[in-house]
């Protein structure tokens, strides 16, 4: 897992290679995607075992929810299918700015589909790692490792698993279009005594952010958003 995360990190810097394609037309709606057959075929028992069923129901749109919190979201990268036969990965993300992308910084985060929201999350490590780490959900047991011919030990998180299946079935069937959005959120720090000697604490503050933007959600809908399973109960 540790390999796919630094391969990803390596070659996302490339920019997306045009490749031959074959056309894959759903017969059971209007779209048709295109797709490296083998790539993604390969990977019709994984996101059948882990993909969840997109609702549209007790939602809101990115732009009214970013209205009710002062507008401090902004659109960071673009979820697409990654074609590329140098990654075993399905998903890239294309970001907005690079430089806000990689900085290690507390963020709370949107992703949203077709302008809806699908989840909200936080993350205190930077937007770029939490992308990677949703990328590791491609390494569940329904899938063969390209290197071993074996099945992924099945050590990923769950919550990366769900994500990352229910996003890359959702392109695939219906070319909807996937986008992270964040908060950058404030560096605060307090002073603190240490052995007689003062320093600058930097507070974490993302948990408490987070669960306020999941309760501001629910207040509006009714619901937490579809790809949220908890936030911090201490908020």
């Amino acid at each position: 897992m540790t390999e796919l995360i630094e391969q990803q990190e390596q070659e996302q810097q490339e920019q997306q290679e045009q490749q031959n394609y074959d056309i894959i037309i759903e017969p059971t709606n209007k779209f048709t995607v295109l797709v490296v057959t083998n790539k993604f075929t390969n990977g019709v028992a994984a996101r059948k075992a882990w993909s969840k069923s997109i609702t549209l129901d007790n939602t809101i749109s990115i732009d009214s929810y970013n209205n009710s919190c002062n507008n401090n979201f902004e659109k960071r990268a673009i979820i697409t299918l990654d074609s590329s036969d140098k990654r075993q990965t399905t998903l890239i993300s294309t970001p907005v700015d690079a430089s806000i992308w990689n900085s290690k910084n507390e963020h709370i985060y949107v992703l949203t589909r077709n302008n809806l929201i699908m989840k909200i999350g936080g993350t205190r490590d930077g937007l770029r790692n939490r992308w990677n780490s949703y990328l590791c959900g491609h390494c569940v047991p329904e899938r063969i490792k390209k290197r071993t011919g074996e099945p992924f030990p099945g050590k990923m998180s769950v919550t990366n698993a769900y994500l990352y299946h229910t996003i890359e079935e959702d392109i695939i069937n219906t070319q909807s279009n996937w986008e992270f959005w964040s908060w950058k959120l404030p560096i605060i720090s307090f002073p603190v005594e240490i052995l007689e000697e003062q320093v600058n604490v930097i507070a974490q503050t993302y948990h408490a952010y987070e669960s306020i933007c999941i309760k501001k959600f629910k207040n509006i809908t009714g619901k937490i958003p579809l790809l949220c399973d908890n936030s911090d109960p201490n908020y």
